[in-house]
């Protein structure tokens, strides 16, 4: 599976997938968020004081785990990456309108210049597993190549 075949994996098993990051105590923490790809990465939406985000700055490993579904043929793609909160203004200029497949605006009325505490994990991926039918039909992987 190459980079590309990653991505469209997560486009058709849908844009919320599970956010797992380690806390500063070595605890792990799962929340759902809304993902959406952009420039080779995976982009969220986070507040800065949010878990995630603070366990990210102690820990950036993470992991991403789409939803399970029937409808999907219970297929399921787990990401390994690298995340990183970035809060510029520049930043949340590029990402707020036409990446995301929602408004931005009604979470943060305050848009991209006016949102100090808002900001998006920037997900940087180097391995992914799809599995296919819980991996009954065979599994799929990518590693990046400095990975």
């Amino acid at each position: 599976m190459d980079f590309p075949a990653v991505v469209r994996h997560a486009a058709r098993l849908g844009p919320i997938m599970y956010l797992a990051t380690v806390t500063p105590t070595g605890d792990p923490h799962v929340v759902p968020m809304h993902v959406e790809w952009y420039e080779g990465a995976a982009w969220c939406l986070a507040g800065a004081t949010d878990v995630k985000t603070r366990n990210i700055a102690a820990h950036p490993a993470v992991c991403l785990h789409s939803a399970v579904a029937e409808e999907t043929g219970w297929d399921h793609l787990m990401i390994w990456g690298n995340a990183v909160f970035l809060a510029d203004v520049a930043t949340k200029r590029r990402l707020w309108s036409g990446v995301f497949s929602y408004d931005l605006d009604d979470y943060e009325p305050g848009g991209p210049d006016e949102s100090p505490d808002t900001g998006f994990l920037r997900i940087t991926p180097h391995r992914a597993l799809l599995l296919r039918r819980y991996g009954f039909d065979g599994r799929d992987e990518w590693r990046a190549p400095d990975g």
